[in-house]
């Protein structure tokens, strides 16, 4: 039985195909994709989106339209046909960050991502209610230093040992563990809640993405099912880790 949910908190402008992402690899799907944009300071966009996907070769996430994904309880090594040394659950979440002069417009100089405050919250505790205080945190502003980047997109999974560990090395990584949790047990069913946040400086957000990954049982024929045809099909597509 699946542990009662909460109402979904999913925030996005856009939600389907975004195929400005890669999140980093290569053959993650972008078909799929929560998408937020805003004008800010009158010439510069600001692009935020997510998404959750398989891993590797295991079976591929469902979603309602509307940025909420269901995923299978479980981990493994990438499923079938997979050669990764690291264990992870059998889906990731992906981040896609952009910033950027709009087209035909004139900037004083580059837009770089750390010129706004960008926070990105995660989710431990499957049972419990979206709330920012309880979720794990990453300064992408901090963890970019003095980096000039104006693009940012990446493929996590969350058992990775660094999601559950507070880490203040500026420039590198500046995060904080879950506070409700420190365990991600990918055997527990439930929601799971991903929060991209700008900020300027004010009061208020800028621009926000929001997903939800529901955890529920997958039946073995449906696995089996499953693993064959990404088995067959996905020989020539490998993922990110």
């Amino acid at each position: 039985m699946v542990p009662s949910m909460a109402m979904a908190t999913t925030v996005y402008d856009t939600f389907g195909s975004f195929p400005n992402a890669d999140f980093g690899g290569t053959g993650i799907p972008n078909d799929s994709v929560a998408a937020s944009t805003q004008i800010v300071d009158g010439n510069v966009l600001i692009t935020l989106a997510m998404s959750a996907t398989q891993r590797y070769f295991n079976p591929a996430l469902t979603n309602d339209g509307a940025g909420t994904y269901y995923a299978g309880a479980g981990s493994n090594f990438g499923g079938p046909g997979s050669t990764s040394p690291d264990e992870g659950a059998l889906w990731n979440f992906n981040t896609y960050m952009k910033i950027e002069c709009i087209s035909g417009q004139t900037c004083a100089s580059t837009p770089k991502l750390t010129d706004y405050q960008i926070d990105f919250y995660y989710d431990f505790n499957p049972a419990a209610a979206f709330s920012l205080s309880n979720m794990g945190n990453i300064d992408i502003t901090a963890s970019l230093g003095t980096s000039t980047s104006s693009l940012e997109q990446g493929s996590q999974n969350l058992m990775f040992g660094f999601l559950a560990s507070d880490t203040n090395i500026p420039g590198t990584l500046v995060s904080t563990a879950p506070t409700d949790t420190t365990v991600f047990d990918p055997n527990a069913l439930g929601e799971y809640q991903f929060y991209i946040e700008v900020n300027g400086g004010g009061l208020s957000a800028i621009e926000s993405v929001a997903i939800e990954v529901h955890v529920v049982p997958v039946p073995a024929a449906v696995w089996l099912f499953g693993s064959g045809l990404i088995g067959l099909a996905g020989i020539a597509r490998r993922k990110t880790s």
